[in-house]
């Protein structure tokens, strides 16, 4: 009697372990499934970053030619001795108007 009472203890006992590990098998597979559809979006959002990067990389490198036509532009400007629209900054350096509006530019249009 007593050993049957204690045969049926551990069967319950083997059969809740049973079930608790099956129970995390099921929470270990969905996690799994969980790193894997992360590390999908992980790819795409470095993708995503490497294309912001070069972007970023390309409109810097359009700023600075900007920049130094601008610093031709003005370099051109003042050794031709253009004074009309030019300006004085706190630098010392002559700085061209681009929209000045003289007599003799009244009417024109300049195209690039």
């Amino acid at each position: 009697m007593k050993q049957e009472s204690e045969l049926e203890r551990l069967e319950h006992f083997v059969s809740n372990l049973i079930a608790r590990y099956d129970d995390l098998q099921k929470v270990n597979e969905g996690l799994t499934q969980d790193i894997y559809e992360r590390d999908g979006i992980i790819e795409e959002l470095r993708e995503n970053v490497a294309l912001l990067e070069s972007e970023r990389t390309e409109i810097g490198n359009r700023v600075s030619g900007m920049i130094l036509q601008i610093e031709e532009w003005e370099k051109s400007d003042a050794g031709s001795g253009g004074s009309s629209g030019t300006v004085g900054n706190s630098e010392g350096r002559t700085q061209g108007n681009l929209f000045s509006v003289g007599p003799e530019t009244q009417g024109e249009v300049e195209n690039d």
